[in-house]
């Protein structure tokens, strides 16, 4: 009986998510004032702000246990079991040929959707929810390093702190993130 009630449950919320994602687009995009704004996941590598698009993360975890695939380049940590889910794990610091964070305690993952297929990628610390102003955004000096350069997609500004935009479509349609077998 209890397998039952967990996968009515579990239906039910994934429901919820696919009507969520089929009428995102109706959702409004200013906030109680009238004003437009962006909303986005921030989060830090080598201490620099980046920020992603909310709609483009479907969670936030801790570094899950994971099990190594062999034959997988060293930025590939594994895979791991995400409530019944298989979800591939990157370490984006490792990806981007840094060493990875020394605070395990603090990193996270960005759980990303792509097309059914889950995948994690594992940053140094979870920034918390940002919702921009249309005129806090910068569109120079933009880029942390070249490394970086091919994903940052904008940016924005607010009391002197700089927020790159992460593009995980950029980082998708990447060549070398598809080159995973080593």
């Amino acid at each position: 009986m209890p397998e039952t009630h967990t996968s009515s449950v579990v239906q039910l919320l994934d429901d919820i998510r696919q009507r969520g994602q089929e009428h995102k687009d109706s959702l409004p995009q200013r906030d109680v004032r009238g004003e437009a704004f962006w909303s986005g996941i921030g989060f830090s590598l080598s201490g620099v702000n980046y920020i992603v698009p909310i709609d483009e993360v479907v969670e936030l975890i801790p570094v899950p246990h994971t099990t190594k695939v062999p034959g997988t380049k060293g930025w590939h940590k594994g895979v791991a079991n995400l409530r019944g889910v298989l979800l591939s794990l990157v370490d984006l610091q490792e990806y981007l040929g840094r060493s990875s964070s020394r605070s395990i305690l603090k990193q996270r993952v960005l759980v990303i959707d792509q097309d059914g297929s889950y995948l994690g990628l594992i940053v140094d610390e979870i920034r918390g929810l940002h919702h921009f102003e249309e005129e806090e955004q910068v569109t120079s000096d933009l880029s942390a390093d070249a490394v970086l350069a091919p994903y940052i997609i904008g940016g924005f500004e607010r009391d002197g702190e700089l927020w790159r935009v992460f593009g995980i479509k950029e980082l998708f349609e990447s060549p070398e993130f598809h080159q995973v077998a080593v």
